[in-house]
């Protein structure tokens, strides 16, 4: 969880353009995401398909549209935030929810170098900015499909890092004072 200040410094950058906003959050480690989510977003999208058993489906990533002063914003932005719950995505203008659901169920699976398939759990914080930053061009440009930039807590927790579509050098680091 941040501060009030934080909140509202982090919520201008992600909110800065007009371009559609989505959340994953991770149910492994949000306690009643589902729950939460008929509160804070009904219109949220599990990003795994079928009828689940309710134990995976407490578990499972959810795909959450964000709007500025919404209640999921908040949960996003502030509640979960340097909790590792999740990642916050900037898509490009026109993006729909089922589109951006697609995406991310393409990016779900990868192969390690042995050929085996395994989830990639790329909504976690720690994941993403481990691995991300190690792709190369192609899987970078296939990674990031239809959006634009990526949101994700530091390791410090005193700031957030932009990672963006255009430029797989270092991401952009957003200072979040404590008081503001």
């Amino acid at each position: 969880m941040i501060g009030q200040g934080q909140f509202e410094q982090l919520q201008r950058a992600v909110f800065a353009t007009e371009h559609p906003v989505f959340a994953v959050l991770d149910g492994a480690l949000i306690d009643n995401l589902p729950a939460r989510l008929q509160q804070a977003a009904p219109d949220a999208l599990c990003l795994f398909s079928g009828d689940l058993d309710p134990m995976l489906a407490a578990a499972a990533p959810y795909l959450v549209p964000l709007h500025k002063g919404s209640a999921a914003a908040r949960l996003a932005l502030s509640d979960g935030w340097n909790a590792h719950w999740g990642i916050v995505l900037v898509a490009d203008p026109g993006t729909d929810m089922h589109a951006m659901r697609a995406h991310l169920r393409r990016i779900l699976r990868v192969r390690t170098p042995g050929g085996d398939a395994m989830l990639f759990r790329f909504y976690d914080p720690r994941a993403f900015r481990t691995v991300v930053p190690t792709f190369d061009t192609q899987q970078y440009k296939t990674f990031f499909g239809p959006i634009r930039g990526c949101y994700v807590e530091s390791r410090a927790g005193d700031s957030a890092l932009h990672f963006t579509r255009d430029s797989s050098d270092a991401p952009a680091m957003l200072p979040l004072a404590a008081a503001a």
